[in-house]
């Protein structure tokens, strides 16, 4: 199959990523002569008429979330639109790679972030969040994967697809599953409403990662890893890396509580604390939380040997067999 040459007036240039259900190229504004990134999705394929409709629906939800927030840590969109079956999103071109490949000691190339490094990237990160949660857009699915690293490594957010809008009247039966377990908070897993603690709650495996350059819940599988997030408290950062101060271990412990109200409540306040820690001030412990009971309906859908990083999307009520859950298209290769 030829690749498309243009989208509206955008010229294609390459392809910067292909995934299953869609692609991203580098493209070319030549009214503006501006580069730019667009990304693509086309469901012909489907033969799902109701799972066309979810990927197109999610798709324009990424673009009308996208469009609500401008921001020098989200990546910008340009325009949209829709031909021959195949919606389109122009984007802002980001020089750079994905954090998730500085985390990915499999890479040919590897980069040891300062402690100073890692707290401005991450304080940059909950600037995005906060400006995006203060803007009733929760993204829920914040992952290394999601945040883009430009050539001076400053953070450009991306990838809004799950975002939810956060309006008062929202429909509180689209509480599913949605996001990747790997980076999911308890009531993403147990398929409850999710809220901004629930971003926080990614953001603060992203911090482990930082501080320790390993990720706080591992396991076998899916099913192996969502215990651990529900069940397990992690290992403090200063004992796998005893040069940090206890004050990122309570950063770390409150970012990760299992109840969103023992989170931040909000994005700042998290920021703040890490701009306290890396200033050597104290931060003040929490009260040992209660351990919240959770109803495992949703957490066991996605079985044992799936992929821990392929995003998801189940209702509410779904069973615990994984025959019917619907699968998002995977985050497109670098």
């Amino acid at each position: 199959m030829n690749e498309p040459t243009q989208f509206g007036r955008y010229q294609v240039v390459r392809v910067l990523g292909r995934g299953a259900m869609g692609l991203v190229y580098e493209g070319l504004d030549p009214r503006l002569e501006r580069k730019v990134a667009i990304k693509v999705i086309s469901t012909a394929a489907l033969a799902d008429s109701e799972l066309r409709a979810s990927y197109s629906a999610r798709f324009i939800q990424e673009a009308q979330a996208v469009a609500r927030l401008n921001h020098p840590h989200i990546v910008g969109l340009y325009d949209f639109g829709e031909e021959n079956g195949v919606a389109y999103m122009v984007m802002e071109l980001v020089r750079g790679e994905e954090l998730a490949a500085y985390f990915d000691m499999t890479q040919d190339f590897h980069l040891d972030f300062t402690l100073e490094d890692g707290v401005r990237m991450m304080c940059e990160l909950l600037a995005a969040l906060g400006y995006a949660h203060q803007h009733g857009v929760i993204h829920r699915d914040v992952k290394p994967a999601n945040v883009m690293l430009s050539h001076d490594l400053r953070v450009k957010l991306t990838d809004f697809g799950v975002a939810r809008m956060a309006a008062v009247n929202v429909d509180q039966t689209d509480a599913g599953m949605v996001g990747t377990p790997s980076f999911m908070s308890p009531e993403q897993i147990t398929g409850q409403l999710v809220g901004p603690q629930s971003d926080l709650f990614a953001a603060g495996i992203i911090l482990y990662q930082f501080l320790t350059s390993e990720r706080p819940f591992r396991g076998s599988g899916v099913f192996a890893v969502q215990q651990k997030i529900l069940y397990d408290q992690p290992v403090p950062p200063s004992v796998l890396n005893p040069l940090l101060s206890p004050a990122f271990d309570r950063i770390v412990a409150r970012a990760l509580a299992k109840r969103p109200e023992d989170r931040y409540p909000s994005a700042a306040a998290f920021r703040d604390d890490l701009q306290r820690a890396l200033n050597g001030e104290s931060i003040a412990p929490q009260p040992a939380p209660a351990l919240p009971v959770w109803h495992l309906a949703t957490a066991a859908h996605a079985g044992h040997g799936a992929d821990p990083d392929a995003t998801r999307l189940a209702p509410a009520n779904a069973p615990t067999s994984d025959a019917d859950a619907t699968v998002l298209a995977p985050r497109l290769a670098s």
